[in-house]
């Protein structure tokens, strides 16, 4: 089993979320009543989410559409996957914490789901504490999900830049949790656009081809094409963050059909493409129920 670590603490509140619970709720509220007075998001029983993760100023509007889209009193587990931005490895890390510090209280981790994954001693799955330190991909999905789903127990893992064949093995391992009380997010921005990201692949009618870029990424999630996706990001370079468990979650995913609930730009929303980071809900809903 993996060392008796106590809580993880915070690292981004206060800059890339309220880092008090009363203005979470307030900037959370009201970024709910701007969608509602837009659109009406029915609620499904959804098994998979993929949620982007900036400053709530950016993504939250995405994040929170995704999630009001969720039954959630079918939840009582989350299988939270996030890329790692800070440190290199192959393989999917995990550590022995018991909570996660939130503003609003802490999250509880599945201890005896995380036990499993250690006790299997496969080589992919890696027992590193230092990964979860700092990384906001994981972090700020924490306020929205107990702000939708309540209490809940999670089983948090860092993504690795890994090998197509890696993330097949980790996804073997991880089917065991597909289960329909446990909801799947996966944390992920789409493509990082501008000379700040070394990514230029075009100068002209960015706001098109940037958009043509991202959603034929989305059009392989949509088709549950784990093999065409991986293959989309090797050909094409897109710099999608959460690349890897995206392909994971492809992997494991199964009876489900899976809806673009939302997407954005920050080219869009500023009017500025010389750095740009897209955005993107996707909800994979129970076959039969979409």
């Amino acid at each position: 089993m993996a060392m008796k670590l106590g809580k993880c603490n915070m690292s981004v509140a206060g800059q890339f979320y309220p880092a008090t619970a009363e203005e979470l709720h307030r900037k959370i509220e009201k970024i709910i009543a701007a969608i509602r007075s837009e659109r009406n998001i029915d609620r499904k029983p959804v098994r998979a989410l993929i949620l982007p993760h900036a400053g709530y100023d950016y993504s939250a509007m995405t994040a929170i559409k995704g999630l009001m889209s969720v039954k959630t009193e079918l939840i009582k587990r989350v299988m939270l996957m996030a890329p790692s931005h800070r440190y290199g490895f192959s393989g999917a890390a995990y550590a022995g914490f018991d909570s996660f510090e939130t503003p609003l209280r802490p999250v509880r981790c599945d201890i005896e789901g995380i036990a499993k994954l250690a006790a299997a001693k496969d080589r992919h799955f890696l027992d590193l504490p230092k990964v979860f330190s700092g990384e906001h991909a994981l972090e700020v999905q924490l306020p929205l999900l107990q702000y939708f789903l309540g209490d809940f127990e999670m089983i948090p893992l860092i993504i690795g830049q890994n090998t197509s064949l890696v993330n097949s093995a980790v996804s073997q391992a991880l089917k065991q949790f597909w289960l329909p009380d446990t909801l799947w997010v996966v944390s992920s921005d789409f493509t990082h656009f501008g000379r700040s990201f070394g990514y230029l692949p075009f100068q002209e009618n960015i706001s098109e081809q940037l958009r043509r870029l991202d959603l034929e990424a989305i059009d392989k999630i949509l088709a549950l094409d784990a093999e065409g996706f991986a293959e989309y990001i090797r050909d094409t370079g897109a710099t999608i963050c959460g690349h890897c468990p995206i392909e994971i979650m492809l992997r494991v995913a199964e009876a489900v059909t899976p809806e673009l609930i939302d997407y954005a730009n920050t080219g869009e929303m500023f009017n500025d493409f010389s750095h740009s980071v897209s955005y993107a809900s996707i909800a994979f809903v129970e076959k039969g129920e979409a």
